[in-house]
């Protein structure tokens, strides 16, 4: 997880600052003052709201409520103290981290809570802030391109469930909603794209039909958004042809996945209206007229395996078995079956008894789903740059709200280590915590050290 920075600033606060006002720093306060008269100092009156901005000198006067100080986020560099009452030893007095920090600088003003305190034995040393943000996954978005998502009339549906509006293309539906499914977690996501089969499929009875690239069209990348949209056909495009090479388009994209980072997330995004044909070394009519099982034995691996999931999405796919016509479709097959027999073996079904794919059956309910989805894939884990000095004192925040610290992520609200027995190089949001931080999108990490 080192290899991930999730940091966004930090900014250093001496404790000293909380348990002696500033009266003598961290140390050296980088002129050569480390606070020897600070014995005495006239006791001074301390603000909850103690704002450490002021860059006026220490007199010994005794300090009023409105006294601040400038402390730099670098321990040691302190130019300023403001005199008090030395606190008894062992006593804690907590800080409350709702801090505010200038990007520009390392300037930090802190609140303190004079009514927590605590006695620990210990004299702690710096309190460090971190506002974090999760490891961003790589996903790679998987689109059915057949023939059959603008074919007229099993092509066209009723996009928005009201039977008073003209109908659309089903392919139309799927470029609106990835669209917005791109631009809404471009942030968070990095997302590439593949098509089955290739702009580069004819519309035959032959094998021409089942092109696909050996390359994925749009690799994963950060912020990658507009390639995407500029890289797949466009919502009105009804030139679409060809079959179904789902097991080519997922083999593609599963081996540009396994290109990247392990470390980080990947997953698959798989989106299609039928079932699979166009098996490798197949002749017509078996190449269009037989199912393909290879795909289930791709996504079967890429979970148990390489612990790549596939979300399946099928867009109206009904729950009856095809005719045995030759038609271009797999013979014999139940879709949705199929459809659900994947989505368990990709690792990531819907929370449904009945149904384990998302089936959308008009681009709303399209939207809904891929949504899910990516809120489901963003991660709740937080790398962290450096390990914890003391990992059993480490705090965290989303927004004003702290979140304890648990035991078992799988059924516990809060955050663990990712790895309990060290090294405490990233934590995990649970439950709750991780929803609510897929919604604020980062995190405060509070890490306390104690003096030997």
């Amino acid at each position: 997880m080192r290899s991930v920075s999730g940091s966004l600033f930090y900014s250093t606060v001496c404790s000293s600052l909380v348990l002696a006002s500033v009266l003598m720093g961290c140390g050296d306060n980088g002129g050569g003052d480390t606070g020897t008269n600070a014995a005495n100092a006239t006791p001074a009156s301390i603000d909850p709201t103690f704002d450490t901005s002021d860059t006026g000198p220490s007199t010994g006067t005794p300090a009023t409520e409105s006294d601040t100080s400038t402390v730099s986020g670098t321990q040691g560099t302190d130019t300023s103290a403001t005199t008090a009452d030395e606190p008894t030893a062992g006593t804690t007095m907590a800080i409350d981290p709702t801090t505010t920090t200038d990007p520009g600088t390392s300037t930090t003003s802190t609140t303190v809570d004079p009514s927590a305190s605590s006695t620990t034995g210990e004299m702690p040393c710096d309190v460090t802030k971190a506002t974090l943000k999760p490891v961003v996954p790589n996903i790679m978005l998987v689109l059915d391109k057949s023939g059959s998502m603008v074919t007229n009339p099993d092509g066209f549906w009723d996009h928005d469930a009201d039977p008073n509006t003209p109908k659309i293309t089903r392919w139309n539906s799927l470029y609106n909603v990835v669209k917005l499914v791109v631009t809404d977690y471009n942030d968070v996501i990095n997302f590439g794209a593949n098509l089955f089969p290739s702009t580069a499929a004819k519309k035959e009875y032959t094998a021409a039909a089942c092109v696909v690239g050996m390359n994925v069209e749009i690799p994963v990348a950060p912020m990658n958004k507009d390639a995407i949209l500029n890289g797949i056909p466009q919502a009105g495009d009804t030139s679409l042809v060809g079959g179904t090479p789902t097991a080519a388009g997922v083999a593609a994209a599963l081996a540009h996945l396994k290109t990247l980072d392990p470390t980080i997330p990947r997953a698959m995004l798989l989106v299609t209206d039928g079932a699979a044909n166009c098996a490798s070394g197949a002749a017509p009519p078996p190449l269009f007229e037989n199912y393909d099982q290879t795909v289930h034995t791709l996504v079967d691996n890429a979970w148990m395996v390489d612990k790549i999931p596939t979300y399946v999405v099928g867009i109206d796919t009904k729950d009856v078995v095809s005719n045995n016509v030759q038609d271009g479709n797999p013979n014999s097959i139940n879709t949705y079956a199929k459809l659900n027999e994947l989505a368990t073996q990709g690792g990531k079904p819907k929370d449904d008894p009945v149904e384990k794919f998302y089936n959308a059956v008009n681009q709303i309910q399209l939207k809904t789903a891929l949504d899910a989805i990516a809120m489901d894939a963003i991660s709740c884990v937080i790398p962290l740059d450096e390990a914890p000095l003391s990992p059993d004192k480490t705090k965290v925040q989303i927004g004003v709200n702290e979140v304890p610290m648990v035991t078992d992520c799988a059924t516990e609200d809060g955050w663990v280590y990712t790895n309990p027995m060290g090294p405490y190089d990233a934590i995990e949001l649970c439950g709750t915590a991780c929803e609510d931080l897929k919604i604020a999108k980062q995190a405060d990490v509070l890490f306390f050290c104690q003096a030997g």
